[in-house]
Parts: structure tokens; sequence; C-alpha cells
């Protein structure tokens, strides 16, 4: 079944991200980062409308190589100045999600800079972040942070799991969210055109 994690707060990204960081840091957060054939760098053109096609099932549920997971749930802000929780559920190894990004696509030296991708094109790989995101797990009330400084990410727990509360049904919070994850749902779903490509402009599900 897994579990979910609710975030507040967010990173600041200094300079803030161009055109090109922002649209290439938001498909890849809103695509499954499964062992593409080309490259754990590669994102569709339109992740809403992505279909397995002809990629085998053991490929498609199986993660990049060096990514953490099948979905990276942290994704720019419009204006590209910060990162956030994109507000779906079950995001797992956000700590580590976090470090890639900076890694890889963000700091000065990130591992793409090396890369002959066009995609990185107009990269400027001069990003600092600093900021802190706290984060609660539904299941056993585990209450943690993700702190951010010059680019170096740190997890502290502040409140330690408790396995008392595996069994208990959602606090009146977590029920309110879920309330409007199912309203964003059935919104996007009524914005599906009918060739079957969803309209981006729409709220994202869950």
């Amino acid at each position: 079944m897994g579990y979910t994690t609710d975030f507040v707060g967010h990173v600041d990204i200094d300079p803030a991200l161009n055109e090109d960081e922002i649209n290439y840091l938001t498909a890849f957060s809103a695509s499954r980062r499964f062992d593409r054939a080309g490259g754990p760098y590669a994102v569709p053109g339109n992740p809403a409308a992505e279909q397995r096609g002809e990629t085998a099932i053991e490929a498609y549920n199986r993660s990049a190589p060096g990514q953490p997971g099948l979905w990276c749930q942290w994704t720019p802000c419009w204006d590209g100045c910060c990162l956030a929780f994109d507000g779906t559920e079950k995001f797992y190894s956000p700590v580590r999600w976090m470090s890639y990004l900076i890694e890889h696509f963000l700091k000065p030296g990130a591992q793409a800079s090396r890369s002959d991708d066009p995609q990185f094109a107009g990269f400027t790989f001069d990003h600092v972040l600093d900021g802190m995101i706290v984060g609660c797990r539904r299941d056993n009330k585990e209450l943690y942070s993700i702190t951010v400084t010059n680019n170096r990410v740190r997890e502290t727990v502040l409140r330690p799991s408790d396995t008392r509360y595996l069994d208990y049904p959602p606090l009146p919070y977590e029920s309110a969210i879920d309330r409007q994850r199912a309203d964003r749902a059935r919104r996007r779903r009524g914005t599906q055109r009918p060739d079957g490509i969803a309209d981006l402009a729409s709220p994202r599900s869950g």
C-alpha cells in the first residue's frame, strides 16, 4: 500500500531558474523516472500523455540508473525561484531526490554540465539552494525537516515515528488534503481531450 507524506515549505534558488531549466525540471518531475532507452536524463515531450508503449515491463518498473525512485516530486515554481513539493501522494526518498537535483542539474559543476545532451544547452549550472521543508508521514507520524544550506542537504528527525498510529484513521487536515486531491483529479479527468491528450493547463492530479 505504501505511505503518504505531507510536506510544507520550499527551497529558494539563487539565481532563479531560466525558462529552459524550468521546463526541463517540470517535465522531469512530471514523468515516471523508469529505465529509459534514452538514459536517466531523458524526459518525454508530454509527460501527461505518456504511455508505456513498447517498453518492457521490467524496465518500466525499474528506476533509471542512479535515480532514487520512479517519481521525483520536487518541482520548480513558475517563476523558477524555488523548489517545492508537487502535492501528489506517496513521495519516497525525498531527501535523496533533493540531493540528486542539486548534484545533477543545479549547482556549479553539476554532473549534467559535463554531458553533451542538447537538453542542457540553456542550463547555467550556477545555482545556490537554501531553505527548509518539513515532512510528516501519515502512517507513523514521523516529523522531520529537510534543510538545504549552500547546496548541502541535511535531514533531521523532529519527532520519532510511533507505530501506535499505524491503525489510526486520518487526521482532519489529512482528510481535507485528500478531498482536495480527489477534486483536482475529477477536474483533470474533465479536461481530457477526445484524442486522449491531457490539457496541461489543468491542475495536476494526485
